[in-house]
């Protein structure tokens, strides 16, 4: 299984306001250039904003989440006016993200607004009845409903994309994400439904099985550059794959992927990953060759060479090979700061 990146843009959840729309509390906006021209560039959005969906209108009075004390659990809140305590809009916000499930099956990510108690997706700030704050540990009623409907789906806030290591990794997720749809579920075409080298007709796609098997398989070195324990115990599940459902071992495989990639891969992971690569490849270099390669990936683990170098001299060398394991792992394929994607001027 070689996995392509989507050669068309990949359909993704935003919160309207950071596309420019004016569709804020107060009237304005909070425009991403980050969003709109830079991941723009390989994302299709699909702009939405519950609390104007629901009727409260623009400009509006502004709301935020009540709980009734400091431990109650993320669930538990309320979202009211901040003025007037007896506007509650939280089975409202609940109602809308439930009608929107169909309109976003298709999308392969979300982007969702920090610090609102509609779209926050991490610590927005909760309040009692006193008007008192209390913690910031809260999540916005729309996204957490999202969370709970879709939850494998790579979900990020606007404003830590402006970190390029976080960009990185939401784009790493998307692209994974996209591809399980593709290559694993079959959606938008089949992927394996290639003609055959001697044009004899088409190759059919393997079974539900052999792809999900496939697909961890192709993704096994990029999951050991983000978390090596994870990642061996994900492949202790697909070992003994016969022993689930189908339907369940896909959910599980999905959830373990994209749980390991959420976490960003650390240069140690990272150099491990690339040692197993280039390990593949030895038997085809010459004694120089084989210096350099391990020369490279040293100076990679001790921050003086960029990744880039290290999977560039990989894939100068891959051809040599006969296996198609190393030729189908993800890790060497373009990564997102490759693609010109974690730079922005």
């Amino acid at each position: 299984m070689k996995i392509q990146q989507q050669s068309r843009k990949i359909p993704i959840g935003i919160s309207q306001c950071a596309m420019g729309d004016p569709v804020r509390f107060n009237g304005g906006h909070k425009h991403s250039k980050i969003c709109t021209e830079l991941l723009g560039q390989c994302f299709d959005y699909v702009p939405l904003c519950p609390e104007v969906a629901i009727g409260m209108g623009v400009p509006r009075k502004p709301i935020h989440l009540l709980v009734e004390k400091a431990s109650a659990p993320v669930d538990a809140v309320r979202v009211v006016g901040v003025e007037d305590p007896e506007v509650d809009v939280t089975e409202p916000l609940r109602a809308y993200a439930d009608s929107v499930v169909p309109q976003l099956e298709k999308v392969r990510g979300y982007i969702f607004m920090q610090n609102s108690p509609s779209c926050g997706l991490r610590g927005v700030r909760r309040y009692l009845d006193n008007g008192h704050g209390i913690d910031s540990e809260g999540v916005g009623v729309f996204a957490r409903r999202l969370q709970q409907k879709f939850p494998h789906l790579p979900m990020e806030e606007v404003g830590r994309l402006n970190n390029s290591a976080l960009r990185e990794n939401f784009l790493t997720r998307v692209f994974a994400y996209d591809a399980w749809f593709r290559y694993v579920e079959l959606e938008g075409g089949d992927p394996e439904e290639v003609p055959a080298d001697d044009a004899s007709g088409p190759v059919a796609a393997a079974s539900y099985l052999a792809r999900i098997i496939e697909f961890y398989t192709a993704y096994k070195y990029l999951l050991l550059a983000h978390h090596q324990d994870k990642t061996r115990a994900l492949g202790r599940l697909v070992a003994n794959a016969k022993s689930l459902p189908e339907d369940q071992l896909a959910f599980e495989v999905r959830g373990g992927i994209m749980d390991i990639l959420s976490r960003p891969a650390s240069r140690k992971d990272r150099t491990n990953a690339l040692m197993h690569s280039a390990g593949h490849l030895r038997e085809f270099l010459d004694k120089d060759e084989k210096a350099e390669l391990s020369a490279l990936i040293e100076e990679y683990r001790l921050g003086r060479k960029p990744l880039s170098a290290v999977l560039t001299l990989l894939r100068h060398y891959l051809p040599r090979s006969p296996h198609s394991f190393i030729h189908n792992q993800v890790l060497l394929a373009a990564e997102p700061a490759e693609l010109g994607l974690c730079d922005f001027h």
